[in-house]
């Protein structure tokens, strides 16, 4: 039941801060929201709003990086396609309210929250590398691929959200898997530095 009450918080805060920001995030009203009292906050979370906030950003990232993890080959253009798909359905469902946690996170006025959001986005770069590497990206080119891509799904969300519409998205997707497709075909034929 604890677990079950802290996970709902952290799930939560996630949701509220996609919708609101970091800065904008209500301790009382996630707690009212998610049905908890209010005191379980500080009981779960000591540090309060700052500790919450964090923790809802890594949870966030863990479950991105897990899903780029379980991709392992599949490729990079699967793991573009699946983040791509499943941020049209977030956008859509939510009416183009919602945004990336780890953006928001980035943008924040506290620099703890910033660097969180760096951490979250090493770990998908580091995941992205990986993959890139595994399709035949060679290893001096897949550092800057992996933020590209990053940047390029996070600039698509934004950009859906300001518009209210898929657009960016499509735009992106098209054009992120030409880049991954050059970027592949560069390191075909290079020679095998392992």
């Amino acid at each position: 039941m604890a677990n079950d009450t802290r996970a709902r918080m952290v799930t939560g805060a996630a949701r509220m801060i996609s919708r609101r920001g970091v800065d904008a995030m209500s301790l009382r009203e996630l707690a009212e929201q998610e049905g908890v009292p209010l005191g379980s906050t500080y009981h779960f979370f000591p540090g309060g709003k700052a500790a919450l906030v964090d923790e809802a950003v890594n949870y966030v990232g863990d479950q991105v990086a897990g899903s780029i993890a379980a991709t392992q080959g599949k490729g990079t253009e699967h793991i573009v396609r699946w983040v791509l798909f499943a941020w049209r359905r977030i956008l859509l469902r939510s009416d183009f309210q919602a945004g990336c946690p780890v953006l928001a996170a980035a943008v924040a006025k506290d620099e703890r929250h910033r660097a969180t959001a760096r951490a979250v986005f090493d770990r998908w770069t580091t995941g992205l590398i990986e993959v890139l590497v595994d399709d035949g990206v060679p290893a001096d080119r897949a550092p800057a691929v992996a933020r590209t891509v990053i940047a390029s799904l996070e600039g698509a969300v934004g950009l859906a959200r300001a518009f209210g519409e898929i657009g960016p998205l499509d735009d992106v997707q098209g054009e992120l898997i030409a880049l991954v497709r050059a970027a592949v075909e560069s390191g075909a034929g290079a020679p095998d530095r392992g």
